[in-house]
């Protein structure tokens, strides 16, 4: 977290010293999640499919050139996965929960984020282009909760609260977009993906390598807060 806060300052320091103006904004949209699993559990487990869910997040742009800036984001990000049992097996049992025959399982667990992007815009900045993100990511874990649907009806919630996890995650974010000048602002679409480099669960005896892979898609604007010296 300090090192996070000297980059902030740096940046900063570079808006003073170099005039470029500092971008705020804000961006929206839907993620899909899952987790990975490994060769041991393979056959233990349900399978494990994309869950959906919506993400947010504000940011603030501090621009270095005309190509390149930097971009520490404040994020809300939903990751899980979903389990389906079909009519014909038994049911099945994951993390203290028991999932019925013919039940769906949502297990979603919810984060606050911190990214710090670099962005490098491929062409003209004050004309539509692409652009690329790529940089780190800390979150930590505020809470774990399961839905259950038997049949696509009943919706149950059990606890299960965030004993089981790893509650800081420490992942990898990339993304590509189209950046369209508004104005003094901006409005984007971006194609994200974040991979998770940390254990997501804490269980006793057991170092499991199971970590959160998410993808989506987001629109969003901007607006600076200062001008060229």
């Amino acid at each position: 977290m300090r090192t996070i806060f000297k980059t902030l300052a740096l940046l900063l320091f570079a808006h003073l010293s170099f005039g470029q103006s500092i971008q705020i904004g804000a961006r929206g949209g839907a993620n899909w999640s899952t987790m990975t699993k490994f060769d041991l559990i393979e056959n233990i487990t349900p399978t494990f499919r994309l869950m959906p869910s919506a993400g947010a997040a504000i940011f603030a742009e501090f621009p270095i050139t005309e190509q390149f800036s930097i971009r520490p984001e404040l994020a809300y990000t939903q990751k899980g996965f979903l389990v389906k049992e079909s009519l014909n097996m038994s049911g099945t049992e994951f993390l203290g929960v028991d999932i019925p025959i013919g039940g769906t399982l949502a297990f979603k667990t919810n984060y606050i984020e911190l990214p710090v992007l670099a962005k490098l815009k491929l062409g003209d900045p004050s004309l539509p282009h692409a652009y690329l993100l790529l940089g780190p990511s800390v979150g930590y874990m505020t809470d774990a909760k399961a839905i259950i649907r038997v049949l696509g009806l009943f919706p149950l919630r059990p606890s299960i609260g965030t004993g089981f996890f790893h509650q800081f995650e420490l992942s990898g974010v990339g993304a590509l977009g189209v950046e369209f000048p508004v104005g003094n602002g901006n409005i984007f679409l971006e194609g994200r993906y974040q991979h998770g480099f940390s254990r997501v669960l804490d269980i006793p005896l057991l170092e499991l390598p199971v970590r959160n892979r998410t993808v989506g898609v987001s629109a969003g604007f901007s607006f600076p807060i200062g001008y060229r010296g």
